[in-house]
Parts: structure tokens; sequence; C-alpha cells
């Protein structure tokens, strides 16, 4: 019955809720987002995605009424990232032809001058870069992409800087390994599974964003009339943060085993 309960407002989960909100602040300090924002989700495809769909929305900000327009989106990761891209690209309408796997050097890390030379090959054919998707723990080889150069690009390019960090990033927890990685705080958006290197049991994972508000100006949409009512509990409805309706308590696992350990 605990494990059950659903998560999209607060009236019908309101302890869980309470438990996800103070569990995002704390993955939010050790990553360094000072005013953060975030939600759990069904695993790290989905944050990925996520972090994608924010990225969409900056860059096309009536993208949710108006869609693409003709506009030709370009995302950039490496040629050692998760195969969840592609499915993000798939899902969002930017096409897997936009999706640029840049080279990465004998470590398996993401070559920051290959990706400034991906973006300019790509602005040079009127097309529109909006995404780096850096990884904190390749699923084959364990590399971690260099934040600060490749955050130093999306800064003058003014590309989103999202970090898939779906199994490496609990190394944040860690005194003697966390320099893996340093300055994440620069990213926009980080993804962090539970079930992996903290050995929640599965699914329990989350995406964190940097600026808080805008999983709801990216996610939201219907459900006012029955469900999201604005009461005294309004802004404690994780579900507008969500593209899932039905979600479960997964909050209750990661915070069971964080207070434990």
């Amino acid at each position: 019955s605990l494990s059950n309960a659903t998560m999209h407002t607060y009236q019908v989960g309101p302890v869980a809720t309470l438990m996800e909100l103070e569990l995002i602040k704390q993955w939010n300090a050790l990553v360094g987002f000072e005013e953060g924002d975030g939600v759990m989700v069904s695993g790290g495809s989905q944050a990925n995605l996520i972090g994608m769909m924010l990225a969409r929305q900056k860059a096309v900000p009536n993208v949710k009424e108006q869609g693409l327009r003709g506009k030709t989106l370009v995302a950039y990761i490496s040629d050692q990232a998760h195969y969840s891209a592609l499915k993000a690209v798939n899902v969002l309408g930017i096409g897997s032809e936009n999706l640029i796997a840049v080279d990465s050097d004998q470590e398996g890390r993401i070559l920051p001058e290959a990706l400034r030379q991906a973006i300019e090959d790509s602005l040079s054919k009127g097309h529109t870069p909006f995404f780096i998707g850096l990884t904190a723990g390749t699923t084959v080889t364990g590399a971690f992409d260099p934040v600060a150069p490749c955050a130093q690009i999306a800064r003058e390019f003014d590309l989103w800087l999202h970090i898939d960090g779906a199994w490496g990033a609990p190394v944040l927890f860690s005194d003697s390994h966390k320099h893996l990685l340093a300055d994440c705080e620069l990213a926009d958006s980080v993804a962090w599974d539970a079930h992996k290197l903290m050995n929640v049991p599965i699914t329990a994972a989350v995406i964190l964003v940097k600026q808080a508000g805008l999983l709801n100006q990216a996610c939201s949409g219907g459900g006012s009339d029955y469900l999201f009512h604005h009461d005294e509990n309004a802004d404690f409805n994780l579900g507008q943060r969500s593209i899932q309706c039905g979600r479960r308590a997964d909050a209750l696992k990661v915070w069971m085993s964080w207070k434990a350990i």
C-alpha cells in the first residue's frame, strides 16, 4: 500500500511528495544547484529526454503550441554516450540525423575542440544548435566528460548543457572521487539514477534542473479542470513538472536508503 501511492498531486500523496521535494533539495545541493528544481522519473532515459526537452523549450519558446516551425535543431553528444539520446531525438521530433556524435579521446571523454567544430559546422549549414549532452560515467568505460571546457562552449553559443550522470553522478557523495564530476554546477540539468550506483531498487531516477520553474513550463499541459486545482497546496503538485500522470512513490525507496546509510 505504501509503495502503490501515486504522485501527481500533493492531495493524493502528501508525505511521499514532501519526501521527494526534500530529496530533490539534497540532490541539488550535491550538484551545486542553489535554487534548483527537479522531479523523479522512470529512469535515466526519461531524465535525458526531459533534459533535451528543456533545451528545446529554451531554443524554441513556443514549441509546445507551434512546433518547430521549420527549424532544424541539432544536438551534440559524445560517441560514447548512452543510446537514450537517439530515443530522445525521435520522441522530440529532432531526428537522428540531427544528433551529432562528437569524437572522444582514448579514455572515452568528449573532445571539446571537436565539439566546437561540430557546432560551427552546423551553423554554417543554417541549422540551430541547441543541446550539449555530456556523460558522467559512460556505459562501457566509465569515462567522465570534462564539464568546464564544454560549459564554456555552451555559454559561447547559448546552448543547453546537460549531464547524463545516470550511474556516475553518485561520486559526488565521495570526497575522494567527486573530482571526476568537477564543475557540474555549470550544467543546466543533470540526470541521476539511484537504482544504479546507489543500489536502490529499480526504478528510482531524477532529473535535476538549475533554474526552478522550467520543468513546469516544458512539461505542464492539461488536467487543470479536474486534477490540478489552484488550492493552497498547488505549489506542491509535482505532476505539473512531469511528462507522466501516474507516478509511483519512488521517493520512499531513496529516502529510506539514504536515511539508513
